[in-house]
């Protein structure tokens, strides 16, 4: 038998002539495509050779007719590339002769349909499908907690439980009317799946699921493949196969249990190399095949599977028949092989799973021990029990809903949608129709997608209000998530509008939910709280916290969210003292939280992170962020969003503590899971862009910047629902970076774009204006442009005039920049004005920052140096130098600066010894923060020896001066105009030494 080559590196060639074109040979060759990974077809010869000599590391399996193979095989055959041959439309008596010759070609077929059959039953002969594996990391697998289990064993036997049994309000005949359809429409192209399609629409009765299973038709690649991604969506269209067939296996397993003893079976696998290194990292953990899973008690069978594979398995499953929790039936005799394969098979139901005992590497594969467990983490199984309860209805279409809801699975949404749209669901009573549609509405809520939330809300609304009065208890969950969608628009009389409505229709109900009602004035006071009106908040959420202690007692896991909002408030309104009581108390409830919902504990440390975090207590923040990431990674899948918001969390955090590389790897993170599992184009997918930017700009990597910021803006533009103010900030943030790098036109274009958007947008007094106009104005005085920058600057001071305390730092430094333009002017008397204004503003803010300050004030002194006024000048360059020192480090360079423009104030009085000792003071930190062939550096040398010769000090003044032209050499040419000046000033000196030539 011919080794069988790895199906990843294995091409099927096609070759005809197209001279025969009868209806059977066109179904069989629109079928091969269906068959095989890859598959190629030609109609010439040339061309075909030249593929196949032009492969290398592939194996080819060559199907042609009997006469182009006898003018192509005696070409190719010694091709190490050829692998088999098969023809078709030959004359089996007259070709058996020459082909004899050619050993590779193993079949030749007078019925061209019957090449179809055999290449079937190759595929299932030699099959080796992908399987969904589901690892626990044995890391996670300690002495005291062996049983743990990654969440995704969660999802899928929540999956599979819906599917299963969330079916009471479903129509047998429907699920099947929904599955056919879907599969023709799906092979629309292949006239033989559709054949087979119609048949099983004909023939199929449930007591047939594993022979047809085991058919390997379209239902077994399709099913596999569902339960493999796993796709909810297309294992729902397939939900009425896939209940008979688990069906099926279970009853069987039950009549077989008490015939079985303790057994083996085998299963060869084809696997990758990343698979295998997560089977040895997972020794001790558990495993979990989530599609059907063929094995058999023949380990040579299995072995067949293994041949040509380039990393094979061999899993070796011991079965111990007392556990039932999953069910596996032996199928030899129900299989469309009934035992011709002699296979022996062992058919295990979905989401099977195993301990992994051990993996070894013998000669060419691996030898992967497991055992069969029904052994649970205690924990999650909790957590599970809890969402499974949330997740449950009458019908598996609602229930998936909600299911990924709840758990943050919303990649696959859009195909549930098209769904609805497609009018699969015509037939439902109205009220679970309304029920899905406000499903759709708090998925699309939870995607940010606020108007086809909001759509979806009203059409559930619409048909609620045509079978129940208008105030019925039944409306208060979409009201109140209505006003959830309008509060995330910043459409807060809406929002106040619809929380009132959800609390009105339980207070008017005969049994109100206490439990509603207590979170929908929770609702309301966060209204109040995003408006700043914190005593309103205030009252309401502890109006919520009396509730909360009435009805449900004092340890309730739930108070710790009332807690924490209270206790932001507290801190909001500067009562320290409340806010720390609130504090404890969210600490004493936290173990009690944990227990009963893990999720619960993590949103509050969340919740207390934040509250951290707008006090700048950035290492409290960090703390309670990362706790709650611990715990999440426990529960939440990879790709769920909520890691994206707390990875979001640590990032900002580290990035406010300038630790611009850790944020960075935070934000990568949460990009990574908002690709997986956000809508593409998705507002939180720019903002991750635009975040990812803001830490390269920390870090100086101004093309990574630009890259992410420009990425940034593209996303955001391409989304249906545009935050125009968003788009503005990313808009800003892109001309900050042209900015930083001096491309100011550039710079000037998107600073002035973001402008013309928040005037549109923006109240007048936003201090987002002015920070804009600040950037416009900066960007045309760095081009000494000082007109043209004065009017943004004024507009930035008026704006913060309008919206910041009397006394705030910020208005302070406007002043500053309104002096600098009016120096760039030389208008003196309006510089001077401005500049002390900047300094009177600053100390009289509470909390200045000193050494701003000191530049402060020490840009008055540069005023009246530049205007020769150098007593006045000299007055605020002490000032600053006292201040400086005592707020800066000693080699702060600029405290360097200040010396330097001090001495010289020194040196135009005369007063030479204290403008030499500021002279060496400057020179002693350029020395030590300057690089080495620093010009600056000659200038102050060469300023130290005009002191010198102030002093008639020459020889001293002689040496500082060959030290200047020393460090110019350095940099410069020998003939350079500023070399050539300080050489013509040491000829001076020496000539007052007398050395002259």
């Amino acid at each position: 038998m011919a080794k069988r080559p790895d199906e990843n590196n294995l091409i099927y060639i096609w070759l005809d002539d197209e001279r025969i074109r009868s209806k059977e040979y066109l179904n069989v060759q629109q079928e091969f495509p269906t068959l095989f990974k890859s598959f190629q077809t030609f109609n010439n010869s040339d061309e075909c050779i030249d593929f196949i000599t032009d492969l290398f590391d592939t194996k080819i399996i060559l199907i042609t007719s009997n006469i182009l193979g006898k003018l192509i095989i005696p070409l190719i055959h010694s091709c190490k590339q050829i692998h088999s041959i098969y023809l078709f439309h030959s004359n089996i008596q007259s070709d058996q002769i020459w082909i004899k010759t050619y050993p590779k070609i193993l079949q030749i077929f007078d019925d061209i349909k019957l090449i179809c059959n055999r290449f079937q039953e190759i595929r299932n002969e030699y099959r080796n499908d992908p399987i969904a594996l589901t690892f626990l990391s044995s890391s996670d697998v300690t002495a005291t907690d062996r049983n743990r289990q990654d969440p995704s064993f969660m999802y899928f036997q929540l999956l599979k439980d819906i599917i299963l049994n969330d079916l009471s309000d479903e129509k047998e005949e429907e699920t099947k009317s929904d599955m056919i359809n879907y599969c023709r429409s799906i092979f629309a192209k292949s006239p033989i799946v559709l054949d087979i399609i119609n048949e099983f629409e004909k023939d199929y009765r449930p007591d047939s699921s594993i022979y047809w299973y085991t058919r390997e038709c379209f239902l077994f690649k399709m099913l596999n493949k569902a339960l493999w991604t796993p796709e909810p969506d297309v294992i729902y269209r397939l939900r009425y196969f896939l209940r008979h067939l688990h069906g099926q296996i279970s009853i069987y397993a039950q009549s077989q249990r008490d015939h079985l003893s303790k057994m083996i079976v085998y299963r060869g696998q084809s696997m990758s190399t990343n698979e295998i290194e997560k089977l040895k990292k997972n020794i001790g953990g558990f495993l979990s095949f989530n599609n059907f899973l063929s094995t058999s008690l023949q380990r040579d069978i299995a072995m067949k599977f293994l041949w040509g594979s380039e990393i094979g398995v061999l899993f070796e499953i011991h079965i111990d028949p007392s556990i039932e929790k999953f069910p596996y039936a032996n199928i030899e005799q129900l299989s469309n092989h009934q035992g011709i394969l002699g296979e022996r098979e062992l058919l295990f139901s979905m989401g099977t799973v195993f301990r992994i005992v051990e993996i070894l590497k013998e000669n060419d594969f691996y030898h992967v021990q497991l055992i069969l467990s029904d052994e649970v983490d205690q924990q999650l199984e909790s957590y599970t029990t809890v969402t499974r309860e949330d997740t449950r209805s009458s019908h598996s279409f609602l229930s998936l809903l909600k299911l990924m809801n709840e758990l943050g699975q919303l990649n696959r949404i859009d195909q549930f949608a098209q769904m609805l749209q497609d009018q699969v669901l015509l037939n439902l009573h109205p009220s679970m129709l309304a029920s899905i549609h406000h499903a759709f509405g708090m998925i699309y809520h939870s995607r940010s997608q606020s108007n086809e939330a909001l759509d979806h809300f009203h059409q559930s609304l619409s048909i609620y209000l045509n079978i129940l009065p208008n105030n019925h208890p039944k409306l208060s969950p979409t009201y109140n998530n209505m006003g959830s969608v309008y509060l995330s628009q910043l459409n807060y009389e809406k929002a106040l509008e619809f929380h009132q409505l959800a609390l009105d229709c339980q207070y008017n109900s005969l049994n109100p939910n206490q439990a509603s009602i207590i979170a929908y004035i929770n609702n309301i006071g966060s209204i109040y709280y995003r408006q700043e009106n914190y005593q309103e908040a205030l009252y309401h959420h502890k109006h919520a916290l009396d509730l909360q202690k009435q009805f449900f007692g004092e340890r309730n896991p739930e108070l710790t969210n009332t807690y924490n909002i209270i206790r932001a408030i507290c801190l909001k309104l500067g009562d320290y003292e409340q806010a720390s009581f609130y504090h404890d108390k969210t600490l004493e409830l936290q173990t009690i939280a944990s227990q009963l919902d893990p999720t619960a504990l993590a949103n509050c440390s969340i919740t207390t992170g934040a509250a951290c975090l707008s006090h700048d207590q950035y290492d409290d923040a960090l703390i309670h962020f990362k706790h709650a990431l611990e715990i999440e990674q426990q529960y939440f899948l990879p790709n769920n969003p909520s890691l994206a918001k707390t990875y979001n969390c640590i990032a900002s955090t580290l990035y406010k503590k300038r630790q611009f590389k850790e944020a960075l790897s935070y934000y990568t993170k949460a990009l990574e899971i908002e690709l997986t599992s956000l809508s593409n184009p998705h507002p939180s997918i720019a903002t991750s862009y635009h975040n990812i930017s803001t830490a390269y700009a920390g870090l100086i990597e101004w093309p990574n910047a630009l890259e992410y910021s420009t990425k940034a803006i593209d996303q955001l533009k391409k989304c249906l629902e545009v935050d125009q103010t968003t788009l503005a900030l990313f808009i800003h943030h892109t001309g900050y970076i042209y900015l930083q790098q001096e491309i100011y036109d550039k710079a000037l274009n998107y600073f002035q774009h973001a402008l013309d958007i928040q005037q549109q947008y923006l109240l007048s007094n936003d201090l987002s204006l002015a920070t804009t106009n600040n950037h416009i104005a900066r960007s045309y005085f760095k081009q000494n442009r000082f007109e043209e920058s004065l009017p943004y600057y004024l507009k930035a001071l008026e704006i913060e005039q309008n919206s910041l305390p009397n006394n705030h730092p910020s208005i302070a430094t406007s002043y500053h920049n309104i002096s600098t333009a009016y120096v760039g002017l030389e208008r003196w008397s309006d510089a001077e004005k401005y500049a002390l204004k900047s300094v009177e503003q600053l100390k009289s803010s509470s909390d200045a920052d000193q050494t701003t300050l000191a530049a402060f004030i020490h840009y008055v002194g540069y005023i009246y140096h530049q205007q020769n006024q150098n007593e006045q000048a000299l007055i605020y360059y002490e000032q600053a130098v006292d201040l400086y020192r005592l707020y800066s480090f000693e080699d702060d360079p600029f405290l360097a600066v200040i010396y330097h423009r001090t001495a010289s104030v020194y040196y135009q009085l005369k007063r030479y010894d204290e403008a030499l000792v500021l002279y060496q003071k400057t020179l002693n930190i350029e020395l030590k923060t300057l690089p080495d062939n620093t010009q600056t550096i000659a200038t102050t040398y060469s300023n130290l020896s005009t002191a010198y010769l102030g002093l008639k000090r020459y020889d001293e003044a002689l040496f500082a001066a060959e030290l200047a032209i020393d460090q110019l050499r350095k940099t410069l040419p020998s003939n350079h105009s500023e070399l050539v000046r300080y050489q013509t000033y040491l000829m001076a000196i020496e000539m007052k030494l007398g050395f002259t030539d």
